[in-house]
């Protein structure tokens, strides 16, 4: 029984003295740690530094700018800068042209609403919810046009992408280049259609089926 007891005493002597001995050191540990989590540069105000960022290049009548924090669009008077995360709205007189220099220009028709959903050279990628628009793509990144559920890859060249929420069509317009559209149908199977050069490709959103057309 003393031995016993001796043991458990001894047990409790050590742990004191290791959390003590931990306890005492702390502040060094902490510094020593301080490499391993360096303080973020995340901000929500400010797009990451590698995105592109673009331009309205001109604009007229009713044009509503949603920044990444806001929570509604507002009227804008004059050109901004556009970052990931950011929306342009057009009413009914509005129209707008924007450019990004590494990418191209895109105008928006009256009545059309534009997400740029992210921005990086190795992905850029726009969300079309409504609308009319025309996108000339230069240069070699990748971009990507989500219609819907439809979703649109840009080859260089020049295009038409039309989408009405009401009626769920959507017309995809091949003015110069090529596109790719993929699209899952409604028994799940994964399709992907080519359009070329004088073409377009109707499609609608509901029934999950879409034809090419010549021009």
């Amino acid at each position: 029984m003393k031995k016993l007891f001796l043991f458990l005493v001894s047990i409790t002597v050590g742990a004191t003295i290791v959390i003590f001995g931990y306890l005492w050191d702390a502040p060094r540990n902490s510094q020593l740690l301080k490499p391993f989590f360096p303080k973020t540069l995340f901000s929500i105000e400010n797009a990451p530094s590698q995105t592109l960022s673009g331009k309205i290049a001109s604009m007229s009548g009713s044009v509503a700018w949603q920044l990444r924090t806001a929570d509604y669009a507002t009227l804008i008077n004059s050109p901004v800068k556009l970052q990931q995360g950011e929306t342009i709205s057009t009413y009914e007189n509005g129209k707008a042209t924007i450019n990004f220099p590494a990418i191209g220009n895109m105008t928006f028709s009256p009545n059309t609403q534009v997400n740029f959903i992210q921005t990086l050279p190795a992905n850029f990628v726009i969300e079309q919810k409504q609308g009319i628009s025309t996108y000339t793509k230069n240069g070699n990144i990748p971009v990507s046009i989500r219609a819907l559920d439809l979703l649109i890859n840009l080859e260089e060249g020049n295009y038409t992408v039309s989408v009405d929420k009401d009626s769920a069509n959507i017309t995809v317009t091949v003015h110069s280049g090529s596109v790719k559209v993929a699209f899952n149908d409604i028994n799940n199977n994964t399709n992907i259609v080519t359009i070329n050069e004088d073409e377009q490709y109707l499609f609608n959103n509901n029934t999950k089926m879409g034809n090419v057309e010549s021009l």
